[in-house]
């Protein structure tokens, strides 16, 4: 009791101006007369004047949390436009598969690439297909675009393709237009050259250039390349080279075909060269 009366004492000051504000309240609204009117009715308006701009003011806190919940939503949204574009590009993708089916074209295993390289002398391709999907070595590997290179090795689940930027891949082919036979290869360098074409040969830039019937592991006809430069190499033979009508840097998917050499050719030619 006696510290509740020490801390009154304290704060006498203000309780009596506290009082003395609410005793002049009181005669000030109880007052008729028209100045005490005029005064109330300025202290009304002002009142009124600061809480409009004190409701006027937005609340920080409110804008920060809206803020945070209009980011988030921002983020979905994006991944939600992300997942539609990647819905688009794969139906594009099926489409094409479609395509090659009509076109009578059997045997086609559709895989997708679980790794690549673009770099190297001798570049491949995994394919997250293998012996269990039917995929045997020697099986060309194509899109719908043209050839991309041939199965080279397979486990139960995987394979592994040489494409055509792998200096140990040789391909027979030829010039759709003018029939002109070459073999191609990969130069190391960048560069994918059809070598053993006569100087005298029809060969022109932009000709389409296709897989020979001559070859053994490709099927006749698929589209290769493009040429792109052709001048002698010497006085014998022309340098051809094509860029492939495959983009390889943006590749996903690929189908093999099961497609496999004649083995008994393969046989005797292997050992008629090996004399």
């Amino acid at each position: 009791m006696k510290t509740f009366g020490l801390f009154l004492l304290g704060i006498k000051e203000y309780l009596i101006l506290s009082l003395l504000i609410v005793i002049s309240l009181i005669l000030i609204f109880s007052n008729d007369n028209s100045q005490v009117r005029f005064l109330r009715a300025v202290a009304v308006g002002f009142v009124g004047t600061i809480q409009s701009t004190v409701s006027a003011v937005p609340n920080v806190f409110e804008i920060e949390k809206e803020n945070e919940f209009l980011r988030e939503k921002n983020i979905e949204l994006s991944n939600e436009v992300s997942a539609l574009k990647e819905a688009r590009l794969e139906n594009l993708r099926l489409t094409k598969i479609l395509g090659l089916k009509e076109r009578n074209i059997s045997g086609v295993v559709i895989a997708k690439i679980v790794n690549k390289s673009l770099i190297q002398a001798r570049n491949t391709i995994t394919l997250n297909v293998g012996e269990a999907d039917s995929i045997k070595v020697n099986m060309p590997v194509i899109t719908d675009d043209g050839l991309v290179g041939r199965i080279v090795s397979t486990s139960s689940h995987y394979s592994i393709a040489q494409i055509l930027y792998n200096r140990s891949l040789s391909i027979s082919v030829k010039v759709q237009r003018s029939r002109v036979d070459g073999i191609l290869n990969y130069d190391g360098a960048g560069n994918l050259v059809i070598t053993n074409v006569p100087k005298s040969a029809d060969v022109k830039t932009g000709d389409i250039i296709i897989t020979s019937q001559y070859s053994n592991y490709f099927p006749a006809g698929v589209p290769v390349g493009t040429v792109v430069e052709e001048g002698n190499l010497d006085n014998l033979f022309k340098k051809v080279i094509i860029n492939p009508l495959v983009v390889f840097s943006g590749l996903e998917e690929v189908f093999v075909l099961r497609h496999l050499p004649e083995m008994e050719r393969l046989d005797l030619e292997t050992l008629y060269f090996k004399k």
